[in-house]
C-alpha cells in the first residue's frame, strides 16, 4: 500500500524540472503512506506527471517500485493497493509470454493492462486499489477506484490542470491548488459527521466513487464510467432466479470467505487480525488462524470504563483460538497526544469519533506487524445494524398515528432531560438496564413525526436535525433519502437501508476511517468481508436467507460457531463506542473548552456560537450528552485552525 499524487497540465507550463519539484513537493505529504521509497516520472511534452510513495508489502526489492513502465513502454502507473489474485492473473500472462522481472502486483497489473486493457484487466481483480493510469500512445490519463471504496482517490480541476492524490494535502502543494469550503458540504458533515461523496469539504475537489474510471483526453471534458455498482449487480440478480438452500448457502459462502482470508494473508511483511470481540473481526480472526502455520497476531484495544471495554470478549476469543494476542488499553494521556493530531491525519472534517481507538490500535499494532487484517464491512454485507431493526420498529409503532399526538408525543419525550430518563431505569437490575437509554430516547423522539421509515432512518443517523445544526445558514441543506429508483429495485425496507449504507456509510466514514487511521503509520489494512465476490454472492440471496427469522448476521454467526463456542459470540451487539460524553468532562474538557472559546467563535464565518455554548454548557451539567454534536464541532474547529 502507498501514496500516489499526481496531475495533467493540458497548458504545459512548467519545465521537466518544475514538474518534478512539484509532484515532490505533493507526494513528500504522503510519506507516512509509503516511507520505503519516492519515485517520480514526468511527460513534459504532455504535462504529465505521477508521483508514488512506497509501502513495500510484496517484493520488497526495487522490481517493485513505482512510478512503473509496461514492458511495451505504453503504459505508466501510480497504484495504491493490493490485488489479492496477483499469482493466479501472472500466471495466465506467463502463458502468452509475458516474462516478469520480480513477483510485485505492480508489475502483474500494468502487464495486464497492456495485453487485455483495463476494462478487461479490472473484471479479472480481486482486491482493494487506487490508481493514475497513463497511457502514451492515446495521450489519455485513466484514475480508477476499487469496487467498494476501499482505497482513496481524490481528484481537482483548476483551469487546464486535473489533480489527483490519495489524501486531500497532496492536492495543496499544487501551485494551482485554489479551493475555498463548500457550505453544502459543510452542512452535510454536520447532519453525517462525514463529507459524503462525490463532494468533499472544499468547492471544486472531487472524491472518486467506488468502482469508477475517469478518462481524461486531450481537449475533452473528463469522462467519468461506472466499471462495477451495487446497483448494477441488483438488477441483474432480478433476473434470476436463484433456487439454493440455507446449508448450500453456508457451505457456498464459508468456501468464499475462506479464500478471502486466505488471499489477504499472503505478504512478505510480519501480518495480524484487529480483534473486537465481536463476530466479524473473529470470524477473520478464526479463519486467519486456520490457514497459518503459527499463532498469528491479534490486537485488541480496551477501556477502563466497564461499559465500553470490549478487551475481557477479545481475550476470550483469543485465548480459544490461541493467537498470540496483543492488548492495549487507552489513558487519558493517549487520547490528549491524539486528538489534536486528528485534523491532520483525516484532511477534512471527520468526526466518526472511533477515529481514536482506531488510529491509537493501528499505531500499537504497527511496532509488531505491517499488514492486518479486519472485519470491518460485515455490518453492511450481512444485516447487522440495530438501527435497520429500530427504524421499521418505530415506524410501524407511530407510522399509523395521525401528526398531531406523534408530535405532543414526542414533545413529551424531549422535555425529559436523557439523565432523568436515565434515573428512571436505575430500578431495574444492571444486566437488564438499557445502555444510554436516555439518550436513545430522546434519538427515537426526534423521528416519531417522520413521514417513511426512510425518513426515521435518516434522522437516526444523522448527528444533528436541520432544525438544530450549529451553523449559521442551513439553506443549502441536502437531507438524503432513499430515491424512487432504488426504492422499486429494493421495496423491502432494510435491503434499501443496507444497500444505503454500503454505497454512502461504508466508504465515506467506515472505510475513510480505517484508510486514514492505518496509513498515518504506514500499516496497511485489508478487509476480507468486502471481498466482492462476496458482495455479490450475499445479494443474489433472498431476504429470508440473509436475515433468517428476522436474526441480524445469522449466516456469520452459523459459520462462526463451527470454530468458537457460541457462549463466547452469543451476547448483545456493542458497536465501537467509546466514552467520550466523560472524556469531555475530564481529560478532554480543557483542549475543547480553548476549541469552543467565545472569542474564537465570536467571529467565525460558519458556526454559531450561541448554539454551540448552550450545548457545551447542558453537557457539562451532565443532564444531557451532546457528545457527538460536541464532537462534530470539534473536529470542524480544529481542521478550521489547520487550514
Amino acid at each position: 500500500m502507498c501514496g500516489i499524487a499526481g496531475f495533467l497540465d493540458h497548458s504545459r507550463e512548467s519545465s521537466d524540472q518544475g514538474m518534478q519539484s512539484i509532484t515532490k513537493s505533493m507526494v513528500e505529504t504522503l510519506k507516512h503512506r509509503g516511507p520505503n521509497h519516492q519515485g517520480i516520472w514526468v511527460d513534459e511534452e504532455c504535462g504529465l506527471a505521477l508521483g508514488h510513495q512506497r509501502l513495500s508489502i510484496i517484493d520488497l526489492s526495487a522490481a517493485g517500485n513505482q512510478p512503473m513502465v509496461s514492458q511495451d513502454s505504453r503504459y505508466v502507473i501510480s497504484y495504491n493497493g493490493e490485488i489479492y489474485n496477483a499469482s493466479e492473473i501472472g500466471n495466465e500472462l506467463r502463458k502468452i509470454g509475458v516474462k516478469f522481472k520480480g513477483h510485485a502486483d505492480t508489475e502483474v497489473l500494468i502487464e495486464a493492462f497492456s495485453h487485455w486493457g483495463i476494462r478487461g484487466t479490472l473484471k479479472k481483480l480481486i482486491g482493494m486499489f487506487a490508481f493514475a493510469l497513463w497511457d502514451r500512445k492515446k495521450k489519455e490519463l485513466m484514475l480508477c477506484r476499487d469496487r467498494i471504496g476501499i482505497k482513496p482517490l481524490y481528484w481537482a480541476e483548476f483551469g487546464d490542470s486535473i489533480l489527483f492524490a490519495s489524501e486531500i494535502k497532496a492536492l495543496k502543494k499544487h501551485p494551482k491548488w485554489n479551493s475555498k469550503i463548500n457550505h453544502e458540504s459543510l452542512n452535510n458533515f454536520f447532519l453525517y459527521n462525514y463529507v459524503p461523496g462525490p463532494k468533499t469539504i472544499f468547492e471544486k475537489v472531487h472524491k472518486m466513487q467506488p468502482g469508477t474510471i475517469i478518462t481524461v483526453s486531450p481537449h475533452k471534458i473528463p469522462s467519468i464510467e461506472k466499471y462495477w455498482s451495487l446497483e448494477g449487480v441488483i438488477r441483474s440478480n432480478k433476473n434470476q432466479n436463484l433456487e439454493i438452500t440455507q446449508k448450500e448457502t453456508e457451505e457456498e459462502l464459508e468456501k468464499l470467505l475462506n479464500d478471502s482470508v486466505s488471499k489477504r494473508l499472503v505478504s512478505d511483511v510480519p501480518l495480524g487480525v484487529l480483534l473486537s470481540g465481536g463476530v466479524d473481526s473473529s470470524l477473520v480472526a478464526s479463519l486467519a488462524q486456520k490457514n497459518s502455520g503459527k499463532p498469528i497476531k491479534t490486537f485488541t484495544v480496551g477501556f477502563d470504563e466497564d461499559n465500553y471495554n470490549e478487551a475481557p470478549y477479545s481475550k476470550k476469543i483469543a485465548e480459544y483460538l490461541r493467537t498470540d494476542h496483543n492488548e492495549l488499553y487507552l489513558s487519558p494521556k493517549d487520547v490528549i497526544e491524539l486528538t489534536p493530531l486528528l485534523s491532520s491525519i483525516y484532511d477534512e472534517p471527520f468526526a466518526d469519533s472511533s477515529q481514536i481507538p482506531t488510529t491509537l490500535i493501528s499505531k500499537f499494532a504497527k511496532k509488531e506487524v505491517t499488514v492486518s487484517l479486519s472485519g470491518d464491512g460485515g455490518d453492511e454485507v450481512f444485516l447487522g445494524y440495530n438501527r435497520h431493526y429500530w427504524a421499521n420498529v418505530i415506524w410501524k409503532i407511530f407510522g399509523k398515528i395521525h401528526k398531531a399526538p406523534r408530535k405532543l408525543i414526542a414533545k413529551i419525550i424531549l422535555s425529559v432531560p436523557p439523565m432523568v430518563w436515565e434515573s428512571f431505569f436505575y430500578l431495574l437490575p444492571k444486566r437488564a438496564r438499557p445502555n444510554q437509554i436516555g439518550d436513545k430516547l430522546h434519538k427515537v423522539g426526534k423521528t416519531i413525526d417522520s413521514d417513511s421509515p426512510d425518513e426515521i432512518y435518516e434522522k437516526l443517523i444523522s448527528t444533528y436535525n436541520a432544525e438544530d445544526m450549529p451553523v449559521k445558514t442551513t439553506k443549502n441543506i441536502t437531507q438524503d433519502s432513499a430515491q424512487d429508483e432504488i426504492s422499486k429495485l429494493l421495496p423491502n425496507f432494510i435491503e434499501r437501508m443496507s444497500y444505503k449504507d454500503t454505497m454512502g456509510y461504508l466508504p465515506d466514514d467506515i472505510l475513510t476511517k480505517v484508510d486514514r487511521a492505518s496509513m498515518s503509520i504506514g500499516l496497511e489494512n485489508r478487509v476480507p468481508l468486502l471481498d466482492h465476490r462476496i458482495i455479490e454472492f450475499t445479494w443474489k440471496l433472498p431476504l429470508s436467507i440473509r436475515m433468517e427469522h428476522g436474526k441480524r448476521k445469522i449466516l456469520l454467526k452459523k459459520i462462526l460457531s463451527k470454530s468458537i463456542p457460541k457462549k463466547l459470540i452469543s451476547r448483545p451487539k456493542s458497536g465501537f463506542g467509546i466514552p467520550l460524553d466523560a472524556w469531555l468532562r475530564g481529560s478532554l474538557k480543557e483542549w475543547a473548552e480553548d476549541m469552543l472559546n467565545k472569542d474564537s467563535l465570536k467571529n467565525d464565518e460558519f458556526l454559531d456560537s450561541k448554539k454551540i455554548q448552550t450545548l457545551w454548557k447542558q453537557h457539562q451539567s451532565k443532564r444531557y450528552n451532546h457528545q457527538s454534536q460536541l464532537w462534530a464541532i470539534l473536529m470542524f474547529q480544529s481542521w478550521s485552525e489547520n487550514q
